[in-house]
């Protein structure tokens, strides 16, 4: 008699265990994202942070970025070894400092190079990675000669496309 039984209750635990949820339903609408239009405004937030930071600007450099403790930068270059910084307080104090023991405009603002793009959007975050070729300008803080392996991840605040985050491997050698 005990048999029946046990195996009516492993049977009745065997199917509530294989029975899974219904998936939620799929949004109406996904929203669209306007690829031509974000890659635009993506790229003018590189090219402006780059800018301002060869440039020596810090406010403006600042203004491209997200400032909090969860923003990272990390890189490698043959005369520093590994970088890695994290939070806009620490990445704000370095940056800082970097600009005022070299406060004179670096010419690879106006100069660099990028090639390879290689971007994907989504509604609040996007992530690219794209080769970058800098010149030797002689600026031994800022310089990022040669080839660099480039990566940015952004979210958007308010609107706007923010750095979250920066990963580069510089390997040198000539532009």
């Amino acid at each position: 008699m005990k048999t029946p039984i046990t195996l009516t209750l492993l049977l009745a635990l065997l199917i509530a265990a294989c029975q899974t949820e219904p998936a939620p339903p799929a949004p109406a609408q996904a929203e669209a994202i306007d690829f031509e239009k974000e890659k635009e405004a993506i790229m003018a937030v590189i090219d402006g942070e780059s800018a301002a930071f060869w440039n020596k600007d810090f406010d403006k450099f600042a203004a491209y970025w997200a400032h909090g403790p969860h923003i990272r930068t990390m890189g490698w270059w043959e005369a520093g070894g590994v970088t890695v910084v994290e939070g806009w307080e620490e990445r704000a104090k370095r940056t800082k400092e970097h600009m005022e023991q070299s406060p004179e405009p670096n010419p690879t603002a106006t100069n660099v190079r990028r090639e390879n793009l290689n971007l994907r959007i989504f509604k609040d975050v996007a992530w690219l990675t794209f080769d970058q070729y800098g010149a030797d300008t002689g600026d031994s803080l800022m310089d990022m000669p040669g080839l660099s392996r480039e990566t940015r991840i952004l979210e958007k605040e308010d609107g706007q496309w923010k750095i979250a985050y920066v990963g580069w491997l510089l390997e040198g050698g000539g532009q």
